[in-house]
């Protein structure tokens, strides 16, 4: 399966039927997995991925499924003692490529172009990875990615986790993450749930700007050559004692 066709056809079935949101959310979801899986024609997935990164409860993902059963856009087999359940997608593209013979050639997509703007959830990972792709050919660039630094310094990054990361340069830009990234190795830190608590410190601290980030650090240091304005430092305090003890558990 071509990924972008196969957004970009859904979307052109989406203006000819009408299925809810979250039967909308699992197609999308279900194209990410199996697009992790390498287009296998047939793929496991339990719940508790799905549901992670969905944000689907159990309930919602049977509802949700049993629509795009219904509407013969995927194929599904209940998982067994030991095995997940199983999933195939339908090839939308095939689908419309098909219609167009039926019809002698007089259907034709709309939306062929492949980089025809996706549809859904899926839009903010597609910009994401064509500017990776970008920054790679070029062999980098001015501005860096925290997509690649992360990689870079951490290894590969899991789907699930990608997804958190995306929502962390989103919230706060990917300076911030980057200079987290950075902060996280001069530790000695190497997994994403010790640059995820540096990120949330500084949250809870109040902290946005990549600047002040800097400054916070420096305090911590005993830096005083810029000082940090933090109302309230016992607050502050009693954040980063909650921090160290997660990242100790």
């Amino acid at each position: 399966m071509n990924y972008i066709k196969e957004l970009n056809a859904f979307k052109e079935w989406m203006s000819f039927h009408e299925i809810p949101p979250n039967a909308v959310l699992l197609w999308h979801t279900l194209m990410v997995l199996n697009n992790t899986a390498r287009w296998m024609e047939t793929f496991n997935a339990p719940n508790s991925i799905i549901g992670n990164l969905s944000g689907l409860s159990s309930q919602r993902i049977a509802e949700s499924r049993k629509v795009l059963v219904e509407n013969e856009l995927i194929h599904y087999e209940p998982g067994v003692k030991g095995k997940a359940a199983s999933y195939q997608m339908k090839s939308l593209v095939s689908y419309f490529e098909n219609l167009s013979q039926a019809s002698g050639g007089q259907f034709q997509m709309r939306n062929t172009e492949p980089n025809a703007e996706p549809f859904g959830n899926e839009t903010r990972d597609i910009h994401k990875e064509k500017e990776i792709a970008k920054q790679r050919r070029r062999g980098g660039g001015k501005e860096q990615n925290a997509y690649t630094v992360y990689e870079h310094n951490f290894g590969m990054i899991k789907p699930i986790v990608r997804e958190s990361l995306l929502a962390w340069c989103d919230d706060l830009g990917d300076a911030m993450v980057i200079e987290a990234i950075q902060l996280a190795v001069k530790k000695g830190g190497r997994t994403y749930s010790y640059l995820e608590a540096i990120l949330k410190e500084w949250v809870q601290a109040g902290i946005t700007p990549l600047e002040q980030a800097r400054n916070y650090q420096l305090q911590k240091k005993g830096a005083r050559s810029t000082p940090l304005l933090v109302k309230d430092k016992s607050k502050n305090r009693e954040v980063l004692d909650k921090i160290r003890r997660e990242m100790q558990s």
